[in-house]
């Protein structure tokens, strides 16, 4: 039975809730599911989200507030193994983030768990930047934000529509 494409929107909608909303709303108006996630480390999501992995990790004591890294090294554990295994159960066919320094690094490094061919598509405000670390060896789409991401403006939101528009083309390709 073949299911309809999703996209997992994977974010730290702690702080970048707005963005990630505007990403959502774009890849349903392109006619594509979006499942949206997230992989804050401050806090649940201020608005609903299908799966706050916040309250996941917080609930396994995975949380350490004295340890930013920590806690952030967690985040990447718990979101790793849930997008292998919607991935896995085909219940996602691609991953879309957007995000500065701490939100590329997270969201990468959980993209790093699609393999080859599937979907990835990171926003950064680092982008500009030499991403070879952050990339690796993984077909991750890098797409620079040109602007800080706080909030939605004429310039963010052109370059995070297009980020949808992109993915989901991704996702329907043969």
């Amino acid at each position: 039975m073949k299911t309809d494409p999703t996209i997992a929107v994977v974010a730290t909608f702690d702080s970048k809730a707005e963005e990630h909303f505007f990403l959502k709303n774009a890849i349903e108006q392109y006619g594509i599911n979006a499942l949206t996630i997230n992989v804050g480390t401050k806090g649940p999501s201020p608005s609903p989200v299908i799966l706050d992995l916040f309250e996941v990790i917080q609930e396994k004591g995975s949380i350490n507030f004295e340890s930013r890294d920590k806690t952030i090294a967690a985040m990447i554990v718990a979101a790793r193994q849930k997008i292998r295994q919607l991935y896995k159960d085909s219940k996602i066919n691609g991953i879309i983030s957007a995000g500065g320094g701490t939100g590329t690094h997270i969201c990468t490094r959980i993209m790093h768990e699609l393999p080859l061919g599937a979907p990835k598509v990171m926003v950064s405000t680092v982008a500009s930047r030499d991403m070879g670390q952050t990339v690796g060896t993984k077909d991750i789409t890098m797409i620079h934000s040109v602007v800080d991401l706080l909030g939605i403006n004429s310039i963010s939101g052109m370059i995070l529509d297009k980020a949808a528009a992109g993915i989901c083309a991704m996702v329907q390709s043969k």
